[in-house]
């Protein structure tokens, strides 16, 4: 986990370099990398992320942030949402088989 936390945080830099706005993604994964860093899952397993912690916490943003909207505007946003994760899950499904790093495919 060390080494991946080096690499994002080393891709969210070199973003920020190319670009005016760094990588949301690249930060976020940064965001959640030091966290469980600091308040690990357990002593036993230290390098370990909790992804249901994540979903709940990313749910509970996503709803956060579309509370005011109207239903069918959050729902297009929930739909859209939902796409993402399936098209993202199957990108990264592909690299993985390939043996490439999908986390750090498109930004």
């Amino acid at each position: 986990m060390v080494d991946k936390k080096m690499a994002d945080e080393q891709m969210a830099d070199e973003q920020g370099d190319d670009e005016e706005r760094p990588c949301l993604h690249c930060l976020i994964v940064e965001v959640v990398d030091s966290f469980f860093a600091e308040y690990p899952v357990s002593a036993e397993a230290p390098d370990v992320i909790d992804t249901d912690e994540v979903i709940t916490a990313l749910a509970k943003t996503v709803a956060e942030l579309t509370c005011g909207q109207d239903a069918a505007t959050r729902q297009t946003i929930i739909d859209q949402l939902t796409r993402g994760v399936m098209e993202y899950d199957a990108e990264y499904r592909q690299q993985d088989q390939l043996g490439q790093a999908g986390s750090h495919a498109r930004h």
